[in-house]
């Protein structure tokens, strides 16, 4: 085995871990990005929960009695 067909198979090797490392990349983004997004509505005072549409408290007793 010639040393360009040595390194040629290691760097197939490589190449063969980039899909997997793409999701991993894809995956921590959307985890980062969800973690941000609840940030931002636990930050949301509860009139403006409501306002776009959030169920409000009193809504799930009042549902709960009928």
């Amino acid at each position: 085995m010639s040393m360009n067909q040595n390194a040629s198979s290691s760097s197939s090797q490589s190449l063969a871990a980039l899909p997997g490392l793409f999701s991993l990349r894809a995956r921590a983004w959307a985890a980062w990005k969800r973690h941000r997004n609840e940030r931002v509505l636990e930050n949301l005072s509860y009139d403006t929960l409501k306002d776009i549409g959030f169920p409000s408290v009193d809504d799930a007793v009042h549902k709960t009695e009928q």
